[in-house]
This record gives C-alpha cells, sequence and structure tokens, in this order.
C-alpha cells in the first residue's frame, strides 16, 4: 500500500509540475504581449509628427491592452492547495481559459500588426511592402500560434487524463 501510496505522489507531482509549466507559458504570453505594447508605444514616439501613424500604433497598443485584459488573465486559475482534487479542478478552468484565449488571441495579433501598416510604410516608402509584411508576419504567426495551441490543448488532455485516472484510483 505504501508504495501505491508513493506513486501516486509521484504522478501527481510530476502533473502539478506539469501544470505549472502551463502557467509559466501564459506568463510569458503576457510578457511578449507588453513587449509588444512597448513596441508600439516606441514606434509611436519615433513617428510623433506623423499623427495617423501615431494613432494607429496607439489603436494597436490598446487592443492588445484589452487583450491582455480580457483573455490573459489567470483569474481563478492559480493553484493554491495541492491535492488532486483541487489540480483537476484549476486545469478544468484552465481548459476554459486556453478554449476562451483560443477563439480570440489571434484575431487580436492581426489586428496589431495591421495597425503597424502605416508606420512600415513609412520606413520602407511602399504601402506594398508593408502590406505584405504585415501579411506575412500574421501567417507566420498563425502558423505558429496554432501549433503552440495544439501541444497546450495535447499537454491539459494528457494531464486530464492521468489526473483522472489517479482520482479514480485513489477513491
Amino acid at each position: 500500500m505504501i508504495r501505491n501510496n508513493l506513486k501516486i505522489q509521484d504522478t501527481f507531482e510530476d502533473q502539478l509540475n506539469q501544470f505549472q509549466s502551463l502557467l509559466l507559458g501564459v506568463k510569458l504570453a503576457q510578457i511578449s504581449s507588453i513587449i509588444l505594447i512597448a513596441f508600439s508605444l516606441v514606434l509611436a514616439y519615433i513617428n510623433r509628427e506623423h499623427i495617423l501613424v501615431v494613432l494607429s500604433l496607439l489603436i494597436g497598443a490598446l487592443s492588445f491592452v484589452f487583450c491582455m485584459y480580457q483573455f490573459l488573465s489567470l483569474k481563478g486559475i492559480k493553484q493554491n492547495s495541492y491535492t488532486q482534487r483541487s489540480l483537476v479542478d484549476s486545469i478544468s478552468k484552465f481548459t476554459r481559459y486556453i478554449s476562451n484565449r483560443k477563439k480570440c488571441e489571434m484575431y487580436f495579433i492581426a489586428f496589431w500588426a495591421l495597425t503597424l501598416i502605416p508606420s512600415a510604410a513609412t520606413y520602407m516608402g511602399s504601402n506594398l511592402f508593408a502590406i505584405l509584411g504585415s501579411i506575412s508576419f500574421i501567417a507566420v504567426g498563425s502558423f505558429f500560434g496554432g501549433l503552440a495551441f495544439k501541444e497546450v490543448d495535447r499537454q491539459i488532455l494528457t494531464l486530464e487524463t492521468v489526473m483522472k485516472k489517479e482520482l479514480d484510483t485513489f477513491s
């Protein structure tokens, strides 16, 4: 019985560590958003003579602020107690969180990239290159973002499956 209990504890620790790495990924996404906001603000300052460029960049920065507040906040998901039941509840909340985030995040990134077009056009001297660059950025970002969400979905499914099996065994 002690050996079986130790195995369950080891599995729980592994699952808890995996869940905490998923939470770390969210924190990295928040930091990335802050960097993109700062990038927009720096570009707005550099282009301060061009009011339309500045407005475009500020709108892009504000969209990311909204995205961070609305979709990157981990309200109520943090792991407070270290029991299997609380971990299962946190994973369930995280699953809903990722589902909501997946629906909207790429739209905000695409919108932000489009707000860069006026600034890029002033440096490239061509609206066509700025538009193509933004579309390329959106396409590459969408591809890698989709891969990242698939990996997170896979990790969540693994966590849920193992935790459910452990709870059934433990009960």
